[in-house]
């Protein structure tokens, strides 16, 4: 089902907007974001349905940039598909009429029912969902993001038939079902394996992508392109280890979706992945599981991810990151951490997660739509590390008619720059005299604070020797920060390098200086 979305605020669309915006200049596997879980969070619980699919548009839409999803191999079609299941040999469908035209088949298994549209292929989620209702609707520069597509490869199980639409049983249909995919095109070099498996190469997940989203999919191909040509980075410098900057990626080259496998439970007797191996990435590549990935409250502990005051984690002098409650260390890529239906996070261990770098995974299954849609606003509420709740605000005196305020002299209450506070970036006064966010040259991590309180307009000259006015384009930055920011002004705020001064519409897109 479509949950019932509130309209964002104004406010909210401009944190999303900012954020993505001030991350531009970010290695993709440094970008902090929330993740979620298809099928335990919606599919599950909501039905297998387009329905429940539409809401996809509008997660990402709202700020999450990685997505699992469970796709299933259908043994007797040998197509890719959503639905867990299949009709049993024994199956004998009770013919039932639904209300929406949709072709829903609900199966029992285990004791429980589940609906499922048994015409939603992977190749059409990607055709129907990903790229008509997500990626046409915001292919522009101010709404575009990049997203992590992982896929996870189940068996679909073969369970009983209560009934389907149509007057026609499930059987008939699923095995009439036939999938008409086009060559990959010329271009590409396949490093496929040839070994000879059941799959052909029509039916391989490389050509479904190819074929719905080609000029919008970057590929490992790519990945190796770019960083024999010096275009890839870790977190402080240029690395043929690294990956490309989010700028370079989304809106210079406008790749929209990367796909990456996750668990893989399909015997290579059924499919051999090998076959995708030019499109799609591996857990070498972009994790899904090893030392990055760790469960909600098994390297916290409850205490510490409840306390809003200070961080659960460190970082050492070569910018690994060591969690305190257990000494582990990792380094600061693609790393994510799971909840579960047990353990659903709370707002403050999201954003705990969040300072250590950690992208939070909505993996929980709840019971009813109300509280389905709680929980995943509440995510993507809190992964804006950026902005404190409710900002950046409109209050502006004088409002400007024509041209921008002006940006040296004068004095008033002119709200047009930002500020790095107890409880998050905030809108201020550009008059009002606070120390500026220095950062070192060439490290991400390391800031001093300017000598004397300055107004925004002298923020410039206040930083000294090799250091400059900037902002934290990271959680993990924005942490390292606030640690030096209440051990030096305590509940002061801080100037950060982000404004809307010479903007005359301000709220259309706030200004990072890059």
């Amino acid at each position: 089902m479509a949950l019932n979305w509130p309209s964002l605020t104004a406010s909210d669309e401009y944190a999303i907007r900012s954020q993505r915006d001030l991350t531009l200049n970010v290695s993709l596997d440094q970008l902090v974001n929330l993740a979620i879980n298809l099928n335990s969070v919606l599919l599950e619980p909501l039905n297998y349905t387009s329905n429940t699919l539409s809401n996809f548009a509008t997660i990402v839409r709202r700020g999450a940039t990685r997505v699992f999803l469970d796709i299933y191999w259908n043994s007797r079609t040998r197509i890719w598909q959503l639905c867990p299941f299949i009709a049993n040999d024994s199956s004998s469908a009770i013919n039932m009429t639904f209300a929406d035209s949709n072709e829903n088949a609900i199966f029992v298994y285990d004791g429980k029912a589940y609906t499922c549209d048994t015409t939603i292929t992977f190749s059409k989620f990607l055709s129907d969902v990903l790229r008509n209702q997500w990626i046409y609707s915001t292919d522009d520069n101010l709404n575009a993001q990049t997203i992590v597509l992982t896929m996870n490869l189940r068996l679909a199980k073969a369970a009983a038939i209560l009934g389907i639409g149509h007057q026609r049983s499930v059987a008939s249909k699923v095995n009439q079902a036939t999938t008409d995919i086009p060559n990959l095109q010329s271009g590409s070099t396949s490093t496929a394996n040839t070994a000879v498996v059941t799959a052909s190469d029509s039916e391989s997940l490389a050509v479904q992508i190819d074929d719905a989203l080609r000029k919008y999919v970057y590929t490992p191909v790519m990945l190796n392109l770019d960083r024999s040509n010096g275009l890839t980075w870790t977190d402080n410098a240029a690395s043929r280890q690294g990956w490309p900057l989010l700028e370079n990626i989304l809106l210079k080259d406008f790749y929209r979706v990367l796909f990456s496998f996750g668990d893989i439970e399909v015997p290579r007797s059924e499919y051999d992945t090998n076959l995708d191996a030019d499109y799609i990435f591996n857990n070498d590549d972009i994790p899904h599981s090893g030392a990055g990935v760790i469960s909600y409250t098994s390297n916290f502990s409850s205490s510490e991810l409840d306390s809003m005051t200070s961080p659960v984690c460190t970082l050492n002098d070569g910018n690994d990151i060591s969690i305190t409650s257990t000494g582990a260390v990792v380094k600061p890529s693609w790393l994510i951490a799971s909840d579960t239906s047990d353990n659903p996070f709370s707002a403050a261990a999201m954003l705990q997660y969040m300072k250590c770098g950690f992208s939070p995974v909505l993996n929980a299954t709840l019971g009813s739509s109300s509280d389905i849609l709680q929980y995943v606003i509440t995510g993507l509420e809190s992964s804006r590390w950026s902005w404190m709740a409710g900002q950046p605000t409109e209050q502006l005196e004088p409002t400007p008619t024509n041209g921008a305020t002006p940006i040296t002299g004068g004095s008033g209450d002119v709200r047009r720059c930002a500020a790095l506070t107890n409880n998050g970036w905030a809108v201020e006064n550009c008059y009002s005299k606070y120390k500026v966010a220095c950062r070192v040259a060439k490290s991400p991590y390391n800031w001093t604070l300017s000598q004397k309180k300055v107004s925004y307009y002298d923020s410039t000259g206040a930083c000294t020797g090799d250091t400059m006015l900037s902002l934290p384009r990271t959680a993990l930055q924005n942490t390292m920060l606030q640690i030096l920011r209440q051990s030096d002004v305590g509940s002061d705020p801080v100037w950060i390098d982000m404004n809307s001064i010479e903007v005359a519409v301000w709220h259309i897109l706030w200004i990072a200086s890059y």
